[in-house]
Order: structure tokens, then C-alpha cells, then sequence
């Protein structure tokens, strides 16, 4: 994650009038709701909102004053700056909300190997589903997730931690001839392939659809994409690794979310040749 620090009182000063102004009235809020799709007048604007004449004559006189409405020809429509700080404010909105569904993934979890941009676009997750284990069975993301991992062609991965039964899923689905990108913290890159048949990595080295890389530093994070599924989970701030939380989505925003976060992380990591 970028650490540069951020002024937020500058931040703050920036943009507490334009916020006050939009949310301080539902008035306000139902034109632009109104406004967001096609100009339209004062009288449709009537009876789309259920509001008296005096009321929306106020407010769209306001919202033109503070740069976010247009008229033409007796219609009203929001302008261009209006559209994009209302798409932005929507974003905002919808990452707000992501972090409050899944709280328990964030809250307590290390999120520092998180890139900063991938931090601030975290409302391309919002068709994820969090899947968390349940008392009657308590390994119910790791079953769900070697069902994916098995069933899949191509896949890249982030594995931080060495697991028994993931390397020798890997190597059974080299021998397939599935196309794999695996990349491991510095420390447990050798430990996770000392787990598999060196002669199924080797021919998977050779025939190109095995690669593995080894990262300088230890990745906080676990990330896969298997085919059309990303798959993404993070350490406690204890140094474990939560097994109990598990991040799924087949969203297409994901997917690209996660190899983003992916494709930085193997492009700093060194070759492992076999």
C-alpha cells in the first residue's frame, strides 16, 4: 500500500460545503435523482417527485447557483461537472459500502500489501460474496476454494503460506496440462515446492504452462484467479493467516481488480528456474 501521508483536513476543507449542500436536503437530492437521465420541466418534475411548485422552483434556483443544473427551453438537466462529481460521489458511496458488508474481512486483517489505487477502487468488489466458516464446519472456505482451484484451466495465484494439500493440487493440475502463474513469499517458496513431484514441475517448467516466481518480501495477502473467479483473503494483524474469511466474486470488475493486484506483484518477482 502507498504510505504517502494524506492532508484529510485539506481534503475535508475541500469538499464539506459541496457535501452540506447535497445531502442536507432530500429535496435537493430527489431532483437530481430526477435530472440524471433527461431534461425535463418544472411540471414533470412536479409529479415525478410529489413536491409543490414553490419547493422545486427553490432548489433547482439553488442547484443552479452552485454549478450542477442547466435549463434549456423550459427543461432542466444536470451539467457535465454535475455528472461527474455525482459518478464519484456514487463510487464513494458503493466502496462505503463494501467496507461495511464485509467489516469482518477489513476490521483486525493487515491490509498494507493492498496497492493504494486497488485500496480506493475497492467499489469494483461490490458483487463479491464473503464466504466465512460456520460452526458445523469450520474449514468451509478451504473446501469451497480447492473445489474451485481444482476444476480450473488457467490460473494465477498469490500463495503466502504453505498449505499440504495446495501443492499437490498444483502439481495434479500440471500434469493436466492446466496453465499456471504461482507466486510465493520469499520464505516459503521452496518449501511449497519441495511438497510436489519435481519431475511434473520440471516437465510443467519445460512445456511452459507452469511458471513460478518468488517474491523479495513476504505478500500479506492471498489472491487467486482461476479461470472466471478471483478468489482474495488477508492475514490477521497477528501475522496469521485468517482461513476462517474468504472473498469470492466471478464479477468481471473483480477479476480485473484482482489481476491488477496480481500482475504488480509478479512483476517484481524473480524467476525461479527449475
Amino acid at each position: 500500500m502507498n504510505k504517502n501521508k494524506i492532508n484529510y483536513l485539506n481534503m475535508y476543507e475541500n469538499v464539506k460545503d459541496e457535501l452540506k449542500f447535497l445531502t442536507s436536503s432530500k429535496i435537493r437530492v430527489s431532483l437530481l435523482e430526477c435530472l440524471s437521465e433527461i431534461p425535463v420541466t418544472m411540471k414533470i418534475l412536479c409529479e415525478d417527485t410529489n413536491l409543490n411548485y414553490s419547493a422545486i422552483s427553490n432548489n433547482i434556483h439553488r442547484l443552479k447557483d452552485n454549478g450542477y443544473v442547466k435549463s434549456n427551453d423550459g427543461k432542466f438537466c444536470l451539467n457535465n461537472i454535475a455528472i461527474m462529481k455525482l459518478l464519484n460521489f456514487h463510487d464513494f458511496n458503493e466502496s462505503v459500502g463494501i467496507i461495511n458488508v464485509y467489516l469482518d474481512l477489513w476490521l483486525d486483517h493487515d491490509i498494507s500489501s493492498i496497492l493504494f489505487d486497488k485500496l480506493t477502487d475497492l467499489n469494483s468488489l461490490k458483487s463479491s460474496y464473503l464466504i466465512e466458516s460456520i460452526p458445523t464446519d469450520i474449514y468451509l472456505p478451504h473446501t469451497i476454494f480447492k473445489k474451485i482451484l481444482k476444476s480450473s484451466n488457467n490460473i494465477k495465484s498469490i500463495f503466502p503460506f504453505v498449505h499440504p494439500e495446495y501443492p499437490i493440487i498444483f502439481q495434479d493440475l500440471i500434469d493436466k496440462g492446466a496453465n499456471i502463474e504461482l507466486l510465493c513469499g520469499k520464505t516459503i517458496t521452496l518449501n511449497f515446492i519441495e511438497l510436489m513431484d519435481l519431475e511434473v514441475v520440471k516437465n510443467g517448467s519445460k512445456n511452459q504452462n507452469f511458471k513460478i516466481k518468488s517474491s523479495n518480501n513476504d505478500i500479506k495477502i492471498f489472491l487467486t484467479i482461476a479461470d472466471d473467479l478471483m478468489a482474495f483473503g488477508l492475514f490477521k494483524e497477528d501475522g496469521l493467516f485468517d482461513q476462517n474469511r474468504l472473498l469470492i466474486s466471478n464479477d468481471l470488475e473483480a477479476i480485473k481488480w484482482a489481476n491488477g493486484l496480481f500482475e504488480y506483484y509478479n512483476s517484481i518477482g524473480n524467476n525461479l528456474y527449475l
